[in-house]
């Protein structure tokens, strides 16, 4: 008898289904289980409309902030976003009573972790497992959480 060696690779499984306000920058993940992420969308001006903008909104934010943002993410609307980030993680504590890690990403390159009581940067956002929406919804597994 033989045995045959199949390589599993041939066979791996991608599925991206984003909803509308999911996938796009900023946004931020929480880990909810092993290979598990939460995505929360970061929307600025949307004056609370969670439907068409689900996740954390910011009001407020002038059109030239938002040029700026665009331009460079250490423009001043950055520090608005991480105070946001940390006032969620804050939030999330609270309600589950446990310490939670959340990462802010702003770009494929861009991210920023917070646990416990630092915020450390990383060139590397989490990625692939299973992303879910806030209603834990599968909206990708084993890709990049951005489109």
């Amino acid at each position: 008898m033989e045995n045959k060696i199949k390589n599993l690779d041939e066979k791996w499984y991608e599925y991206r289904q984003f909803p509308k306000g999911y996938g796009q920058f900023p946004y931020l993940i929480l880990k909810t289980g092993h290979a598990m992420f939460m995505q929360i969308p970061i929307h600025f001006n949307t004056h609370g409309d969670y439907t068409k903008y689900p996740g954390a909104n910011i009001e407020g934010i002038s059109e030239q902030e938002l040029a700026e943002y665009e331009l460079n993410k250490t423009a001043p609307l950055h520090d608005k976003i991480m105070e946001k980030c940390e006032w969620i993680k804050n939030k999330i504590e609270s309600d589950k009573n446990k310490p939670c890690r959340i990462c802010l990403v702003e770009d494929p390159n861009t991210a920023y972790y917070f646990e416990e009581e630092q915020i450390t940067f990383s060139n590397r956002p989490p990625h692939g497992g299973s992303l879910l929406t806030q209603e834990y919804k599968v909206i990708a597994m084993n890709v990049q959480h951005y489109t």
